[in-house]
């Protein structure tokens, strides 16, 4: 090595000791071709062992990264057995208390909660005692072995002049280490979809209250409808405990032209013309909202430092909004990003961006701060503009 590289090496050496976000501080994953390449990712999460967990709906692999973002292996696959997944768009991975995985199914999958080594070794199938038609759309983990479960219930059609409004009843439970309800803390029961019968083919009607929560501690959840800017604490029984007030704006009111630009959407979005005209125009009929507000919000999730994040209804063409927020409705952050999802670990904040193409990125941001100012600096990164 002569002396001038020997420079520059000690040089980027020094730089990176001394001035660390020298470094570039984000990478991508799941671009190169095989096993690793992501297709359609729907879940970003770091797990206990520090590596980077993504569900990729087109093959229903939970595919598993280096926290350097190096592919290793992947968890699950399309499938019938345990082991398995069967609806791959219904599915949805957390980690045990005692450092294990897990993955659930949607309406039209499993029936039970799959148990997987972070290795990808099978552990266990846990059986839930419920004898009505379910699905879970989330779930987190409790450190008794049992479970926080929202359970989508079986949907029921009511008819409405010349069109069907099906109701699909929510609920959270938390369910024992036996697979037994022992309470119920939150249940709702809105219309959902729309149909012109009363035995399928029906499609998501627009600006349905949500159903958005996350563990708080040891024993209590926050909930969301997201038609306020107040959350909701309940105890592990279902009693409410308080409410947290946060400076998040107020619900907009759906107007006509919100309405005519729903079903201009689902128009555009459907593709096969055959079923549009026999079951898609029944949207054209439904020409006043029985809901008048807005959600504010979409989602909530947990940090890794016990605050709440929030991120907006996601609109096409615009920006989303994420709030960071703490346990007392305090705001830490605010941030507008193109992005449909981000979520803040330990070591990383994860996004899910498009490139020019439309193809889905998976970035991992390297933590350098606390929180706020993690998300903050986000502003600045080229890549995310």
């Amino acid at each position: 090595m002569t002396k001038f590289r020997f420079f520059i090496f000690l040089s980027l050496f020094f730089n990176l000791l001394l001035y660390p976000s020298f470094e570039r501080n984000y990478f991508l994953i799941g671009e190169d071709e095989g096993e690793g390449l992501l297709i359609y990712p729907r879940r970003i999460k770091e797990g206990p062992d520090r590596n980077i967990y993504v569900y990729d709906q087109s093959d229903a692999f939970i595919k598993v990264y280096s926290p350097n973002g190096q592919y290793l292996r992947r968890i699950g696959g399309r499938g019938q057995g345990p082991g398995e997944i069967q609806r791959a768009d219904g599915a949805n991975f957390e980690f045990t208390a005692d450092g294990k995985l897990y993955f659930t199914e949607f309406f039209g999958g499993h029936k039970w909660i799959t148990v997987m080594e972070l290795t990808g070794e099978y552990h266990k199938v846990f059986h839930l005692d419920i004898n009505v038609i379910f699905g879970i759309l989330n779930s987190s983990p409790l450190k008794d072995g049992g479970f926080l479960v929202e359970l989508w219930l079986g949907p029921r059609p009511e008819r409405k002049e010349d069109y069907f409004l099906y109701r699909y009843p929510e609920a959270l439970v938390r369910v024992n280490s036996e697979g037994k309800i022992v309470s119920e803390i939150i249940k709702t029961d809105y219309f959902k979809t729309i149909s012109s019968v009363d035995n399928g083919a029906d499609q998501w009607l627009p600006f349905c209250p949500v159903f958005s929560w996350i563990p708080l501690k040891e024993d209590s959840v926050i909930f969301s409808d997201g038609l306020s800017s107040n959350f909701k604490v309940y105890d592990f029984e279902g009693a409410l405990i308080h409410e947290i007030k946060t400076m998040l704006p107020e619900p907009d009111k759906v107007t006509g032209k919100d309405l005519d630009e729903w079903r201009r959407m689902r128009k555009k979005e459907v593709r096969d013309e055959s079923w549009w005209s026999r079951f898609g125009r029944v949207v054209e009929r439904y020409k006043k909202s029985i809901y008048d507000k807005k959600p504010i919000l979409s989602g909530l999730s947990l940090t890794h430092d016990g605050n709440i994040l929030i991120s907006s209804p996601r609109r096409e063409g615009e920006k989303t909004t994420y709030w960071l927020i703490d346990e007392n409705g305090n705001t830490l952050a605010q941030i507008a990003l193109v992005s449909e999802m981000l979520q803040i670990s330990k070591h990383f904040i994860f996004l899910r961006t498009t490139d020019e193409e439309g193809n889905y990125q998976v970035v991992c941001i390297r933590r350098r701060e606390s929180e706020s100012n993690d998300l903050l600096k986000l502003e600045d990164m080229e890549i995310l503009r």
